[in-house]
């Protein structure tokens, strides 16, 4: 976040500069040594910039191969880390000479060293509150990236990009930007999917929603064998009136007749774009691009400047700030619902085959077309993803 006082904002800027050019360049400890493995698919060459011998990634063809197989097949809404772990279990593939386990391939996965990184790939990590330290310009679509772990930071770098460190590198990465994206996006999907696995009695479940106080509904098997949905917080305490005597069965049954009213009212697999042509997407782009603009004229304006106007200038900053965070969050949500035109392929052909898929399809389609659902005593609220 720009700090108001914009000239210590510079000064600290120009610092992880240098700690970064450190790192590339610089034989002292206390940088960021390129030393240790290379990532899987690269190894390491002695070249001499700017005058010091130091170390470059270059491409290491089989496995380079491997990588580009890798995310080739993750690409694909279906593929689960399962599948390609078994897949290259089958085939006798070593990784370091190791079998290839999941948490080696959700580390390969998010690693920005691979991806040719271009001003997609400046928005993304933008967007996630990383600091990028490299100018947009030489996001070029052809060099990698590295990302370090940032020195303030309060979580691990795998786990949440804010904070954190990014810098374009001298090496070429293998994967296009559009690809390393897909793959990222979906690997952020399916966290928030494994949070609502335990789910057992309906299909709903981690959607559907109390409409008076907002809390969970639990569906509850009675001796009759049916199932109605129960306010956590009225089971709880008691402190929510609840929503009524509400059967499982009904909710799945209207909700699965408004999804395919959905579907039938023009939303198509076909709308479903890649996330950078959503139109929304632009248009936050553009937006953040102009406050970017507005705020290096107004850094440019201090010089000089007396008392009143620079006041001025640092309550503007702090004002652009605070839109700009609203778009970054905003960027974030359409980035978590966004569905690949494949993903909503599959889900039209589970509607349509509704009766025959198993739960977890079930679980799959309403997580792709529903953000949440609120019961109220005789009525349903859907929020659509799209």
């Amino acid at each position: 976040m720009l700090n108001i006082c914009i000239v210590f904002a510079q000064l600290e800027r120009e610092t992880i500069q240098k700690r970064v050019s450190d790192a590339y360049y610089s034989r002292s400890q206390k940088g960021f040594r390129m030393g240790g493995k290379p990532p899987y698919g690269y190894r390491l060459e002695e070249i001499l910039m700017e005058g010091i011998h130091t170390k470059k990634l270059v491409e290491e063809p089989v496995e380079a191969a491997i990588v580009r197989e890798i995310f080739d097949m993750y690409e694909q809404p279906d593929t689960s880390y399962g599948d390609i772990t078994r897949y290259y279990a089958e085939k006798g593939v070593q990784f370091y000479g190791k079998e290839l386990i999941r948490s080696m391939l959700a580390q390969l996965l998010r690693n920005p060293v691979y991806v040719r990184a271009d001003m997609d790939v400046y928005r993304f990590f933008r967007s996630h509150g990383t600091n990028i330290v490299s100018s947009p310009e030489q996001f070029d679509g052809i060099h990698g990236c590295y990302l370090y772990q940032g020195r303030d930071a309060q979580t691990d770098k795998l786990q949440n990009l804010k904070g954190h460190m990014l810098v374009v590198a001298p090496h070429e990465g293998l994967v296009s930007s559009e690809q390393w994206l897909n793959c990222r996006i979906k690997l952020m999907r399916n966290k928030t999917i494994q949070a609502n696995r335990k789910a057992v009695n309906t299909w709903l479940a981690g959607k559907v929603k109390c409409g008076n106080c907002g809390y969970a509904l639990m569906s509850i098997k009675i001796q009759s064998g049916k199932q109605y949905l129960r306010c956590t917080k009225r089971l709880n305490n008691k402190a929510c009136p609840g929503c009524g005597k509400v059967y499982t069965e009904d909710v799945e049954s209207y909700v699965y007749k408004e999804m395919v009213r959905k579907l039938r009212e023009g939303q198509s697999p076909a709308a479903y774009t890649k996330l950078n042509e959503n139109p929304q997407v632009k248009q936050i782009y553009r937006e953040i691009e102009e406050m970017e603009k507005e705020i290096s004229l107004l850094v440019d304006s201090l010089a000089g400047a007396g008392e009143t106007l620079t006041d001025y200038i640092n309550q503007r900053v702090e004002e652009i700030d605070q839109m700009h965070q609203l778009k970054l969050e905003k960027l974030s949500v359409l980035a978590e619902n966004h569905a690949t035109p494949e993903q909503m392929e599959k889900v039209a052909s589970n509607i349509s085959l509704w009766g025959e898929i198993d739960f977890e399809e079930k679980r799959f389609t309403v997580d792709k077309m529903i953000r949440s659902l609120k019961v109220f005593p005789g009525s349903v609220q859907i929020q659509w993803k799209f």
